[in-house]
């Protein structure tokens, strides 16, 4: 069962902003309701697992928690998967960085490759020149 999982998690709550209706959904991941919720089962809006909040009940939630010192003392390690806005620009940075590097190692294989090419023609047209004068020679 999905629910039990759910159970096992370090993070009790998630929140998700629907942009339709502006609304916020939570969801207590802990819930005793979640228990035997399977993996296509739908968790609907009227279950005691859930929490919905405008978007002006929200903001005001925000307001207050940042009025009473609340939100100074919030860890958001446990939850935010993507990692906060600073580090996603600094991996972000790091492709465009390697993303460079290999283009730059593209060419200059391209280039090892080109001399090669070139350094065995020229070898292959001093062995035809040395079996010609060869050829030359056995005559005499």
């Amino acid at each position: 069962m999905i629910g039990n999982m759910l159970r096992e998690r370090d993070v009790q709550y998630t929140a998700i902003k629907d942009e339709i209706t502006n609304t916020w959904r939570i969801l207590d991941t802990w819930n005793d309701e979640l228990k035997n919720l399977g993996p296509e089962d739908e968790i609907e809006d009227s279950n005691s697992a859930v929490t919905i909040l405008t978007e002006g009940a929200f903001l005001s939630l925000v307001r207050e928690a940042a009025r009473l010192g609340v939100l100074d003392n919030v860890s958001f390690s446990g939850g935010d998967e993507y990692g906060s806005s600073e580090e996603i620009q600094e991996m972000q940075d790091k492709i465009v960085k390697y993303e460079k590097d290999i283009a730059k190692l593209q060419v200059s294989s391209n280039e090892s490759e080109s001399f090669k090419l070139k350094e065995k023609a020229l070898e292959a047209m001093l062995k035809l020149a040395a079996m010609s004068d060869v050829a030359l020679l056995s005559e005499d």
